[in-house]
């Protein structure tokens, strides 16, 4: 068989093969609340001193009614004294863990004293049994209705993640609808993923690069280098180093080959190096201060760093895939996979 045509069957072995050991990985989704779920509460009420003001609040339980955590104060809170008599107001957003679960509702009543319910997000009010504050209650004492149960609303089914990018001490995953997401330590917001579509995403150091649909990169993060200042025009991969980005730009022939363009941190010779002005390359992989690639030759091309020989591949062409090692202290090697399944 042809080395072109051995290659081309290779290169769509392996592009099945990573998607499905995406799939094997089974990541994990975010929790879905199921529709029998729920969540519960009582709401809680004291007269203040000296003002007699009435100020309300939610305490989180469980279902028997047993009190978890503390009360949870909306901003405004208050009854005030003059209020219009047998008129419903509202307060602010009742929030749980960062959730609006919704608003305690109040009204004065005819006969002094005060009724509370509770209006879900999503639902309608809900009057507990005991609900009435009575007129003459002792300053400063927390009075509490029944345990009200407010059912929480399924969150709607998510899509699957389809690759994912590792970087020193943040990930980025890409969704199959084209969103990102990361998690991890954000420090240089690194992990403050763009909206958008996306077809692929690479964690680096301290940045964060992707590959928008339209064959732009949009980079975000540590740029202290200029690693996150992606240059214009169609792109075909990148990739996310140390403290520099390479990507593959100038897609052409039928082995969809392209030529390397880095930017970023070049002390080492990682963003210039060794690229020639007509090497071709299907693809390449920035590491912390070196960079490698594969060229259409099947060869295996480094630049940058090789104190440890990181960037000295092994001789052959039969290379369909490069991974220059990217983390601090354990970026100075690199692995390379052949055609045949060899490491």
């Amino acid at each position: 068989m042809p080395t072109v045509a051995r290659r081309t069957i290779a290169l769509a072995a392996l592009a099945v093969a990573i998607i499905a050991a995406a799939v094997a990985l089974d990541l994990p989704q975010p929790a879905q609340a199921q529709s029998d779920e729920q969540r519960y509460g009582k709401i809680t009420a004291r007269r203040t001193a000296p003002d007699d003001r009435i100020e309300f609040g939610w305490q989180p339980t469980d279902a028997s009614g047993t009190a978890i955590g503390a009360r949870v104060f909306p901003r405004a809170r208050y009854l005030p004294q003059d209020a219009e008599r047998d008129r419903w107001l509202s307060s602010s957003p009742v929030e749980i863990d960062g959730e609006a679960i919704g608003r305690i509702n109040a009204r004065m009543r005819a006969v002094g004293q005060i009724e509370f319910g509770f209006t879900p997000t999503d639902g309608e009010r809900i009057l507990p049994p005991s609900r009435y504050f009575p007129h003459n209650a002792t300053r400063g004492r927390w009075l509490y209705s029944n345990t009200i149960t407010i059912p929480v609303a399924p969150m709607p089914p998510r899509d699957p993640f389809t690759a994912i990018s590792a970087g020193r001490f943040h990930t980025c995953a890409l969704r199959t609808s084209g969103e990102i997401e990361c998690w991890g330590h954000n420090e240089y917001r690194q992990s403050n993923a763009p909206a958008g579509r996306f077809i692929a995403v690479s964690a680096g150091s301290y940045h964060t690069c992707a590959l928008r649909t339209s064959g732009e990169i949009e980079c975000w993060g540590h740029n202290e280098y200029g690693q996150s200042n992606a240059p214009e025009g169609g792109f075909a991969a990148v990739s996310a180093g140390g403290y520099h980005t390479c990507a593959l730009h100038e897609v052409g022939s039928a082995l969809s080959s392209s030529r390397v363009l880095c930017w970023g941190n070049g002390t080492s010779g990682q963003t210039v190096g060794q690229i020639g002005q007509r090497d071709l390359f299907l693809t390449v992989s920035a590491g912390l201060y070196h960079t490698c690639g594969v060229l259409v030759s099947g060869q295996i091309k480094c630049w940058g760093n090789d104190y440890d020989g990181e960037s000295s591949p092994p001789a052959g062409s039969d290379f369909i895939a490069v991974s220059a090692g990217g983390v601090e202290g354990y970026g100075a090697h690199t692995c390379g996979l052949r055609d045949l399944g060899k490491i």
